[in-house]
């Protein structure tokens, strides 16, 4: 069991949080004891996909279940387009971000774009919470070096996408989203169309992303550009007393 006391999220969404990652040589035992210690108000598990004793453990502890994800990648193989997808390609484009796109990005975001993560579909969350935990993350990952890239439609911006380098020859595509004007375009592929453009552009030989069980289209788009299954995690979470 690895346990991260997860400080960003008190900024972020205003409580304390521990993300506890479930591992394969733990035991239903070690959990029932060790569990209990680690709680705050806000407790994130992560469970390996295929450990329904851990699953069943966690439910009978109070923890529920919210969503799989999914860690996927890219080999940056060059793929084919179908005849739809091809045509958005035709129409759009991507830029890397200036600092009045950046703000213009923030105020998409601010605007209610991330609606299906766990925070946004938690009852105790608000979407005001799970959009500001999202513009600060993006800050951070700024702050760290990570690049933003704008997406384009003649002369209007309609999404983004980050990418950052994790080693010579990977990198990591963080967050993409399309803006809330765009929702029923079509051009929701084209954020990870362009994210493997780029991460080819970049030298990379792998593209990392990650997608919710809860974001059916996310899942649907990766698939169709070639993304490979990675791993995948349950993720259950459960709800405290805030610590005086």
């Amino acid at each position: 069991m690895h346990t991260v006391n997860a400080t960003w999220e008190k900024r972020n969404i205003g409580v304390e949080c521990n993300e506890i990652t479930i591992e394969a040589d733990d035991t239903v035992e070690f959990l029932i004891e060790e569990i209990p210690k680690n709680e705050t108000a806000y407790t994130v598990i992560k469970v390996p996909a295929g450990m329904i004793g851990m699953l069943f453990c966690l439910q009978k502890m109070g923890y529920l279940f919210i969503e799989t994800m999914t860690t996927c990648y890219h080999n940056a193989a060059p793929f084919h387009l179908n005849r739809i997808q091809q045509r958005i390609i035709d129409r759009t484009e991507y830029e890397k971000m200036n600092d009045s796109d950046i703000n213009f990005m923030f105020e998409e975001i601010n605007k209610g774009l991330f609606t299906t993560d766990r925070i946004a579909l938690d009852p105790a969350f608000t979407i005001e919470q799970s959009n500001h935990r999202y513009a600060c993350w993006i800050k951070d990952e700024l702050e760290h070096g990570s690049k933003l890239y704008k997406l384009v439609y003649g002369d209007k911006d309609f999404g983004f996408f980050g990418i950052k380098k994790q080693t010579e020859h990977d990198y990591y595509a963080f967050l993409g989203g399309v803006y809330p004007a765009f929702l029923s375009s079509g051009f929701g592929f084209s954020t990870n169309y362009y994210e493997i453009e780029e991460g080819r552009r970049l030298g990379a030989k792998r593209i990392k992303s990650l997608f919710s069980s809860n974001n059916r289209g996310a899942a649907a788009i990766h698939l169709s550009l070639g993304y490979a299954l990675q791993q995948q995690y349950y993720v259950l979470i459960k709800h405290g007393q805030q610590k005086t």
